[in-house]
């Protein structure tokens, strides 16, 4: 079956020339990582962006370099794949810098692609560097863009050139077509094999990754299609403990990989088995709950672990007490073990957080868990807990009502809430009661 996409624009060009810059101008929000450092966007980013009132999807890449790291060549493998799937290129050079080495290693793998090219020479703030932008010719491309991302010029002219070399809509063979999609964020602390396994999961090396912790600065989103259901899989960069946050750059992912937590419906916590599960392993599981979301534990590496299964189960359980009844997975990236259990078990944890119940049966609940252990009155006041009804879903939300709900003790709250969680079939995943006092 084909389906109509917006075309793509992929933003190319060696380090620290102002991509992310440019990408986050256009989609008027700040997706990708900003910082002076090279080599700081890794993975490449996407956002479907109206300019000039026509629909294109803007894909920023990573520095292209002549290193031969492990992280530079997977980001030399993330920009191939960016190349070929855009209908056209923005080759950013540095109108500062002046040519460079490395802006002539880019225009010799841009020479080799059918795909239309714009030269655009960015940070020239000034007449002067826009008169010795013209060098930049040399490269072989035409036409040329003098732009100043952070002055606001030249960007309007460029998108009016572009959208006259790209189609309104490109048509495309896809699957079928689903709406709404369950979000499962992959998160967990640097180097833990976050990425691996969302590689396994997709089956290409979508997102780069290496034995360096921290490679994944930056979270991306991917549509995968399993026999299960379609899924978008987010992979975020690692959670550092805050004393070992030591730039403005791992703040602000710690940022956005919180701002992934908030938005995806599922979260799979990965776990370093051979580790055993730290004190920020647990700071993470409590964001997750804090933010109410479906979680599904990964013990990850299991490959690399000599102890018996159920003991190490058991002892993550022990540790991560105060989640749900979740699934505890054993998992190995290597190996590929538990991996294919994450998307229907994510699934079936949002198809709970879907559920809504009849109010009879909320209130049935209610008494059953009253009746089994009623409130302790509190100086002298008698508590009651009247009725309930269920108000929302994503997480499940109640409504309770009492005649003192502001005296009900925070003990009792956590008994009524666990409680009701498992006679209402919502023992997997957090909910929400709010309290309300009957007028």
């Amino acid at each position: 079956m084909s389906v109509r996409r917006a075309p793509k624009i992929a933003i190319v060009g060696r380090p620290n020339v102002g991509k992310s810059s440019l990408f986050n101008r256009l989609i008027r929000k700040r997706k990708a990582i900003v910082a002076p450092d090279p080599g700081v966007t890794v993975d490449r980013i996407e956002e479907e962006v109206e300019l000039l009132g026509r629909k294109v999807i803007l894909i920023d890449t990573g520095g292209i370099t002549e290193r031969e790291g492990v992280i530079e060549q997977e980001i030399r493998a993330q920009v191939e794949r960016a190349i070929e799937e855009a209908e056209l290129l923005w080759f950013l050079v540095d109108a500062k810098e002046g040519l460079h080495p490395l802006d002539e290693v880019v225009a010799e793998r841009l020479r080799h692609t059918q795909k239309p090219v714009i030269l655009v020479v960015n940070k020239a703030d000034n007449q002067d560097l826009i008169n010795s932008s013209y060098e930049f010719l040399k490269l072989g491309f035409e036409p040329m863009f003098p732009i100043s991302v952070t002055q606001k010029k030249g960007i309007t002219k460029l998108v009016e050139e572009s959208l006259k070399l790209i189609p309104e809509v490109v048509e495309e063979e896809a699957d079928e077509e689903v709406q709404e999609l369950c979000k499962i964020a992959v998160v967990g602390r640097p180097n833990v094999g976050k990425s691996s396994i969302i590689n396994y999961l997709v089956g290409d090396k979508r997102t780069a990754v290496s034995e360096i912790p921290g490679t994944t600065k930056d979270a991306v989103d991917i549509k995968l299609e399993t026999p299960s259901g379609a899924v978008v899989l987010i992979d975020t960069a690692g959670l550092r403990r805050k004393s070992r946050v030591s730039s403005k750059l791992e703040a602000y992912s710690i940022t956005r990989t919180v701002d992934s937590i908030r938005r995806c419906d599922v979260a799979v916590l990965v776990v370093d088995s051979t580790e055993g599960v730290t004190d920020q392993d647990k700071k993470i599981a409590g964001l997750i709950m804090k933010e109410k979301k479906g979680v599904i534990v990964a013990l990850n590496k299991w490959d690399l672990v000599k102890k018996d299964g159920h003991a190490v189960i058991r002892d993550a359980r022990e540790e991560l007490y105060f989640l749900p009844n979740c699934p505890f997975l054993l998992t190995s990236a290597v190996t590929g073990k538990g991996l294919n259990r994450i998307v229907p078990e994510a699934l079936e944890i949002n198809r709970i957080l879907e559920t809504r119940v009849k109010t009879s049966r909320v209130n049935r609940a209610i008494e059953e868990v009253v009746a089994h252990h009623h409130p302790p009155a509190v100086r002298g006041r008698y508590i009651k807990i009247y009725y309930g009804t269920q108000v929302e879903t994503k997480p499940p939300t109640f409504v309770v009502f009492s005649n003192y709900p502001e005296e009900i003790p925070d003990h009792y709250k956590r008994y009524f809430e666990k409680s009701l969680r498992e006679k209402l079939g919502f023992d997997k995943v957090p909910i929400q009661i709010l309290w309300r006092k009957r007028t």
